[in-house]
């Protein structure tokens, strides 16, 4: 979603209320308000205004343009790092793939970096468009907000599928099918991944608050441990729910343990019926003299109702000891 330039936002708020495109050589003058610019990683010019051109302190630039990131702030040579994952909401992708978004927050300038697009910035440039002239500290807050919010329909999607899960669990005596099996460890697999992001952003975002920034107000302060305390709540339903996926999965897999015992049993036992059986039939089908009575009428009905009555013995027996 940048622009060929690298920039995909680049604003002037001003103290009377208004907001205005500016390009990317005016960051360096002084204004009587605060600006703001939003640029793409991956540009190379992006890349290089960050690392030469911006002014930033040496630890910042490298810090957002990095290529892997977790939530996390710090404050550095009087401005705050700020790095903060959202859900991913384009069609087609995984919303626990989460995208980044990088912000070094000045008094009077707000530098951001993301990699893929962020809804919740392009909801924020909207409503400068539509005249609102927040100050640096309302415009943080206000974008933790949308992050958090795009955040919660991802996991009450997650909350439903494992609901399902569970009541199909329970209803059903036998294992899950192998299909429900994988979704379920799809859905497992998700909320570890959103938790990893979810739970230091929560911090992030409690440290941020009370670090106390000249430029956060007290209204925006108690806004962000607002939003700390929502994330916070988010990690540990998400935790709940890598919980209670583990607690089906594992019972799935007892079902398909049990099962398969259950099959190797009968095998066995019906193994154990048809050894002595095969047993005799082997010894007396041997094509030798001498086998008692084998010229006799009679020897073939009284020795098949023998066999029969020793197969029935065992069989009895077996399910007298429940083996059967």
């Amino acid at each position: 979603m940048s622009a060929p330039t690298g920039v995909i936002h680049a604003r002037e708020i001003e103290p009377l209320g208004a907001a205005r495109a500016v390009p990317l050589s005016a960051f360096a003058e002084a204004c009587e308000g605060w600006r703001w610019v939003h640029l793409g990683r991956e540009s190379l010019e992006a890349r290089d205004w960050l690392l030469h051109g911006a002014g930033l302190p040496e630890a910042v630039a490298p810090a957002l343009i990095a290529q892997d990131t977790r939530p996390r702030l710090a404050a550095i040579d009087g401005g705050v790092l700020l790095i903060l994952r959202g859900a991913n909401r384009e069609p087609g992708e995984r919303p626990e793939d989460m995208v980044s978004l990088r912000l070094f927050i000045e008094p009077r300038r707000v530098v951001s970096v993301e990699g893929r697009r962020v809804r919740a910035v392009e909801t924020i440039c909207a409503a400068l468009d539509r005249g609102e002239t927040p100050s640096p500290g309302a415009f943080v807050a206000r974008l933790v907000g949308e992050l958090r919010e795009e955040l919660e329909p991802v996991l009450d999607e997650l909350q439903l599928a494992v609901d399902a899960f569970e009541i199909e669990s329970l209803r059903s005596e036998s294992a899950l099918p192998v299909r429900r099996r994988r979704a379920l460890n799809d859905a497992r697999h998700d909320a570890i991944q959103l938790h990893r992001h979810v739970a230091p952003q929560a911090m992030a975002v409690a440290r941020l608050a009370r670090l106390r920034p000249d430029w956060l107000a007290k209204r925006e302060r108690e806004a962000l441990r607002r939003e700390a305390d929502a994330f916070g709540r988010i990690a540990e339903d998400l935790e709940a729910v890598r919980s209670r996926s583990a607690v089906i999965s594992d019972e799935a897999a007892l079902r398909v343990a049990e099962q398969t015992n259950t099959v190797l049993l009968t095998l066995s036992a019906v193994s154990v019926v048809f050894l002595p059986l095969t047993f005799i039939t082997g010894l007396f089908g041997v094509n030798l003299e001498g086998i008692p009575f084998a010229e006799q009428s009679w020897s073939f009905p009284v020795y098949s109702a023998l066999v029969l009555s020793l197969g029935l013995g065992v069989a009895l027996l077996l399910r007298w000891l429940r083996y059967l």
